[in-house]
């Protein structure tokens, strides 16, 4: 009777502290979805090269995130070539434009992307009107936001982006995004 006892005590102890744990990860998840919102920032700074080549820096960031998977995907109008990266194909395909996608890696609760495009003008001696860039974030089952701050032109072989230092989008959280 004693190992029985000695057994279902070990076998208790183990079950409250697997519950002990799941009941802790369901307050930090329940506080996560009630006292935070979720923010989609987008940064993108243009440096300038020799010629007509230009660096564009693209940095996405999904704040505060609770779902497990995140994608970001940007869009650069056709009138530009991206000399260093192949473009996407498995991303919704915008008219004019071509699309690339973002490596999204979680680092604790937020979602983040970096990646650096070489560009250039399609035409040397043609003005390119400005275009917005795009970048989608989705995840599994839906677009959750989409953003067209960045306009890119350009005119005299001078490529320029015009757009705030970082976008940024807020919403509430809610379960399933």
């Amino acid at each position: 009777m004693r190992k029985f006892w000695r057994v279902f005590g070990w076998i208790f102890l183990g079950i409250f502290l697997q519950f002990k744990f799941n009941a802790l990860y369901g307050i930090v998840f329940l506080e996560n979805l009630n006292f935070h919102d979720r923010s989609y920032w987008v940064e993108m700074s243009m440096t300038p090269t020799e010629e007509s080549l230009r660096i564009l820096k693209v940095k996405t960031t999904v704040h505060h995130s609770l779902g497990p998977d995140y994608f970001a995907n940007i869009y650069i109008p056709n009138h530009y070539k991206v000399l260093n990266e192949m473009s996407y194909a498995g991303a919704e395909a915008l008219p004019g434009y071509q699309a690339f996608k973002m490596d999204m890696k979680r680092k604790y609760r937020d979602v983040l992307s970096e990646k650096h495009f070489i560009i250039a003008p399609q035409k040397l001696d043609e003005d390119i009107p400005e275009k917005p860039i795009s970048v989608h974030f989705e995840n599994l089952k839906q677009r959750l936001h989409s953003d067209q701050t960045y306009l890119i032109s350009t005119t005299k072989n001078k490529t320029q982006l015009e757009g705030p230092k970082m976008a940024e989008a807020t919403y509430p959280q809610k379960l399933g995004m």
